[in-house]
């Protein structure tokens, strides 16, 4: 399933489609009664039948409307199915990798002077070992004079 889905939240969106479903039916049967019911006044009546073209135009907009929605939810079908198929594997990324020989990724700390590296292990245990070696240039040195707060006059 797609993360974060459960089968009473793929219940509950299939629900809603129904219910969706159901409304365009209605509003495609009105639409073809207003159809039937302006072209026969239209014959009747002294007025032009292309008014006929109105509720047309709307029945095809929901008809289009209802075909794009059906498209999406047979694409959604095939991705939830496809991935209840699929069964729970852990990444390969993580397998190939001993306790030591983990990535390693270095992300830039503030103004790029600084830089934090971590060392992680595989995931079915947790972190291993969680190595920080802060590279600074005085960035995590304690700095002297005024805090920011007694700067502001807060304190």
């Amino acid at each position: 399933m797609e993360p974060g889905l459960t089968e009473k939240q793929i219940k509950e969106v299939r629900l809603l489609r129904r219910k969706a479903v159901r409304r365009r039916q209605i509003l495609v049967l009105s639409l073809v009664c207003t159809t039937l019911v302006v072209f026969f006044l239209a014959l009747g009546l002294r007025f032009s039948p292309l008014y006929t073209l109105i509720p047309i135009f709307f029945l095809l907009l929901v008809v289009v409307l209802g075909i794009r929605a059906s498209r999406q939810a047979m694409a959604w079908e095939k991705k939830v199915a496809k991935s209840k198929q699929k069964p729970k594997q852990r990444p390969e990324s993580l397998e190939k990798f001993g306790a030591d020989d983990a990535p390693t990724y270095i992300l830039p700390a503030q103004q790029n002077s600084d830089e934090v590296q971590f060392h992680l292990g595989p995931a079915d245990t947790g972190i291993k070992s969680l190595d920080l070696r802060a590279f600074d240039r005085g960035g995590f040195a304690p700095q002297k004079g005024e805090s920011d707060l007694e700067k502001a006059d807060l304190i």
